[in-house]
């Protein structure tokens, strides 16, 4: 018999394997099936996640320049979502890092602060635009 736990983990694990795959087959900027940014499309400005697409897809072909010149945001939070992933499933009773009073408050502010900063079009800051 298999447990609610297990499906959950053998789902989230086809999921997470189907998307790499189709991440590693197809280029995001050239393809019409991956979405594009609203933010930019609307607004013109690019926001947090502008380039991350095209970052997974340089990763997983292990462009690491690229990936950091799409989105340098991208690595750390994926860094940040593999140890927190991997402490609730082998650390189930230990506080997460996100459980403590301002931690949300503070990856906020680093998402904002990235926001601004990658949309202001002098230098240094324009290197942060994808």
């Amino acid at each position: 018999m298999v447990s609610q736990r297990q499906l959950k983990i053998v789902l989230i694990g086809v999921s997470l394997v189907a998307g790499a795959l189709l991440f590693f087959l197809f280029n995001p900027s050239g393809q019409f099936f991956f979405p594009k940014c609203p933010i930019h499309d609307h607004l013109g400005i690019y926001c947090s996640g502008c380039g991350s697409q095209r970052a997974i897809h340089d990763l997983l072909h292990l462009r690491i320049y690229d990936a950091v010149s799409h989105n340098l945001l991208l690595i750390p939070a994926l860094i940040t979502i593999a140890i927190e992933l991997s402490m609730r499933f082998f650390y189930p009773h230990k506080k997460s890092i996100f459980y403590y009073k301002y931690t949300p408050l503070i990856v906020l502010g680093i998402i904002v602060i990235f926001m601004i900063l990658r949309n202001i079009d002098q230098s240094p800051f324009n290197w942060l635009a994808p």
